[in-house]
């Protein structure tokens, strides 16, 4: 392919020709299943038996295998085809850069793809002219190398789909189309076997880490970047590495479209199980976006949609400001009962039950204490099973276990998209405590992949998974909110609760603590001198019922100075942290 043939090109007509397959198929879809209804479906519950019978059932059946490979071609033709239009429009996309960035750089590009430049002006040569001359050469090289390579890109998508569409004519002609063993095979084929589309082949592999994916990311053109933002979502809403913005745009467009779409169904009719559960685990996270929306005059920052999934108990991670650009971020993870529920709308909720609410509250402490020239940015974390129900002693490790990579590499892609160097830090609320302890534990050996954070802060935490704050890797930089009577802080170890169901005692008026007195259900009991971080002040909620003083470290009204001593820890800001003795 030429340069005049891919510069001029105009690849949104494959998109129209695939989309027009797309609504052939579809109703090809349509009319075999209406046959099948009134034909085959028609004739085996008439009861009609015999040679005659049989004969007929034998007919229906090979053509209805010939309708269902007919429509299994025409919908791997729609794919063949939007796939080369892909190729081709990112093709062009790199062509149309490289001349654009030649004419800025005052370079003339023949039809040809040569690239030549003009002498200066003789009074603008410099004594060094032989150096000019070699960087004006490596520049139109690199220039000249990005134009070949775009148009080997279309070239190669050009021929690919020259033979594709040449075998499904000939299939065509000859029938061997209608066998729905060949159709078969095409269509697996086409999913799976066939090399990957050109416009795939610079996306970083499976095991790649977040700053490969925004190495990747920076490496796009703005075209191209537009172009997987409206093409390929799937690629970019919850990988980390990519920025916030783009993480942000493609995860609502996903919700506001799977919304609508489960709305229009259900004005239909039921919906059926699977699609109930998936509204239960998104509405909430609308109603947020929304909530946060109507009040941003109430000097909320804006939110960021950074992930959102059904798999599980659902899946949701928002920022309240912009980690790309946050001087100090804080990253929360909540604990046993967290679903997307728990971080739904919550306008007046100040009982520290709302998770998003909780990060918020987060945020506006950090913030008022940041001098000018520093943001912060708050980020509640959702992205594992959280115990559905609060018998925190039936819960295994299990669940922190599994959450904690994908919470560490979370931490590391802030990292990577973020504009500076920014303070971390990590907070564990309950349950979230011990995935935070697991997945900082991972961060900090040798070797890791994983960015370790800043600061950890363990808010009424059964046990982080170690027995010291020194098996975390960081020294000085763990601290603990305990109040007295949070019973969750209390929950005797694994060997009591055993002795307990011998008939020792287990909670009551004194806490039981027999084999261990600083053992917990995970560990060592962060707030005991025994375990080594430093313990910050909290309410001791004397009047509070027990279940609802676990619920208060984030909470501006009712939590005492925890809430603003997290805000110290998350700035940065230790000499304001109000400590309180160990155990």
């Amino acid at each position: 392919m030429d340069l005049a043939s891919l510069r001029d090109a105009k690849p949104a007509g494959l998109y129209g020709v695939a989309d027009a397959y797309g609504k052939l198929g579809d109703a090809f879809g349509d009319h075999v299943a209406d046959w099948q209804r009134g034909t085959v479906q028609a004739v085996q519950s008439a009861g009609w038996s015999g040679q005659a019978a049989d004969s007929a059932q034998a007919s229906l059946a090979a053509t209805d295998d010939k309708l269902q490979a007919a429509g299994l071609e025409l919908g791997t033709i729609n794919g063949q085809l939007r796939d080369s239009a892909d190729a081709f429009q990112l093709a062009r996309s790199k062509l149309l850069q490289a001349l654009a960035d030649a004419q800025a750089q005052g370079f003339s590009v023949n039809e040809c793809g040569a690239v030549s430049w003009a002498p200066p002006p003789a009074a603008q040569r410099h004594d060094n002219q032989v150096n000019w001359q070699a960087q004006q050469q490596s520049a139109a090289n690199g220039i000249s190398t990005r134009i070949s390579g775009a148009l080997a890109e279309a070239t190669s998508a050009d021929q690919a789909l020259a033979a594709t569409l040449k075998a499904f004519a000939e299939r065509a002609t000859s029938g061997n189309g209608l066998d729905l063993q060949t159709a078969s095979v095409d269509r697996y084929q086409s999913d799976f076997e066939l090399a990957t589309p050109t416009y795939l082949d610079g996306v970083p592999g499976a095991g790649a880490g977040p700053a490969q994916w925004n190495t990747w990311w920076k490496g796009l053109t703005p075209d191209e970047q537009q172009w997987f933002i409206a093409d390929h979502p799937e690629l970019l809403g919850n990988q980390d590495g990519i920025p916030a913005q783009v993480r942000d745009e493609v995860n609502r467009a996903y919700l506001a479209q799977t919304l609508k779409s489960l709305t229009d169904k259900e004005a239909l009719g039921p919906l059926s199980k699977e699609d109930e559960d998936t509204l239960k685990k998104l509405q909430p996270i609308q109603g947020r976006l929304n909530e946060d929306a109507q009040y941003a005059g109430d000097g909320r920052p804006q939110d960021y949609l950074l992930g959102i999934g059904t798999e599980g108990q659902g899946r949701a991670i928002i920022s309240f400001g912009d980690p790309d650009t946050a001087t100090d971020i804080s990253a929360y993870v909540p604990g046993m009962t967290s679903d997307p529920a728990s971080l739904g709308a919550a306008h007046g909720v100040i009982d520290g039950s709302n998770e998003a609410e909780n990060a918020l509250n987060t945020w506006r402490s950090a913030q008022a204490k940041e001098p000018a020239g520093r943001s912060v940015a708050s980020v509640v974390w959702l992205g594992y099973d959280a115990p559905p129900d609060s018998n925190l002693s039936a819960a295994s490790s299990g669940r922190a276990q599994a959450g904690a990579p994908a919470y560490a590499k979370f931490l590391t892609g802030l990292r990577a998209t973020n504009d500076g160097a920014p303070h971390i830090t990590s907070i564990g609320h309950s349950y979230g405590s011990l995935l935070v302890g697991e997945a900082t534990r991972m961060s900090t050996q040798q070797g890791s992949p994983y960015s370790a954070p800043d600061d950890v802060v363990l808010i009424g935490s059964p046990g982080a998974g170690v027995n010291s704050a020194k098996q975390l890797g960081m020294p000085g930089h763990v601290w603990v909110g305990a109040a007295e009577n949070d019973p969750v802080t209390h929950l005797p170890s694994r060997e009591d609760t055993a002795l307990g169901a011998l008939g020792g005692p287990l909670l009551g008026s004194q806490w039981a603590h027999q084999t261990d007195p600083n053992g917990l259900w995970y560990g060592t009991d962060p707030a005991s001198a025994a375990f080594g971080a430093q313990r910050f002040a909290v309410s001791d909620w004397t009047c509070t019922d027990p279940i609802s003083a676990h619920l208060k470290y984030l909470t501006p009204n009712n939590g005492g100075p925890s809430l603003n001593n997290v805000g110290s820890i998350v700035t940065g800001d230790y000499s304001h942290v109000r400590r309180e003795a160990d155990r």
